[in-house]
Parts: structure tokens; C-alpha cells; sequence
């Protein structure tokens, strides 16, 4: 029974990176980002997704990857905010719906 618990948030993590994903195209268009920029962002984001999907409970609890993913977009949008010239506030906002992600990860426990 556990690992349901754990996979409903899991669940909610995925819904959180959807949700990210979804909230990309609005912040591309009120930065004016180019279509390369958009596609690398989703690409980024999509590479923690790919993390966060995997988190299992057994046989042994694999979350650190999806944890160490997401920290490690969080770290790239720097370098993605200076390559684009973002404004402070949207390098901002881009963290903190990063953050929103990491912290459903962060909920995920495996009993």
C-alpha cells in the first residue's frame, strides 16, 4: 500500500512539471523568447521529467536522480537567462516554478 501513496505523489510531481511545461509557452511570449530558446527550455525541463517519472520505491527508493535533475535545471536557467538576456523578474519567475516542482518531489516518500 505504500508505494501508491508514494506514486500519488509522484503523480502530483509529473502534474507539476505539465503544468511547468504549459506555463513555458505564456512566459515565451511575454519575453518575446525565439523558437530555439522555447525548445531548449522545454528540452531542459523535459530532462528532469524524464527523472521525476522514474522515481520508483522498489526495491530501492530512486528519487535522488529527480532531485539532483531538478536542482540541476534550476542552476541551467542561469546560464539559459544570460544566453536570452532575460530580465531579473523572469529569471525569478523561472525558479519559482522550478522550485513549485521540487517541492513535489521533495514530498515523495517511500515507506
Amino acid at each position: 500500500m505504500p508505494k501508491k501513496e508514494a506514486k500519488s505523489d509522484v503523480r502530483d510531481a509529473e502534474n507539476t512539471v505539465r503544468d511547468l511545461k504549459n506555463w513555458i509557452f505564456t512566459f515565451a511570449k511575454e519575453y518575446n523568447l525565439p523558437e530555439e530558446a522555447i525548445k531548449m527550455l522545454h528540452t531542459k525541463v523535459d530532462e528532469a521529467a524524464v527523472k521525476i517519472g522514474a522515481i520508483a520505491c522498489k526495491p530501492a527508493p530512486i528519487i535522488k536522480e529527480a532531485e539532483n535533475a531538478v536542482r540541476d535545471l534550476k542552476n541551467w536557467i542561469f546560464t539559459f537567462a544570460k544566453e536570452y538576456d532575460l530580465p531579473e523578474e523572469a529569471i525569478k519567475m523561472l525558479h519559482t516554478k522550478v522550485d513549485e516542482v521540487a517541492v513535489k518531489v521533495g514530498r515523495v516518500i517511500c515507506k
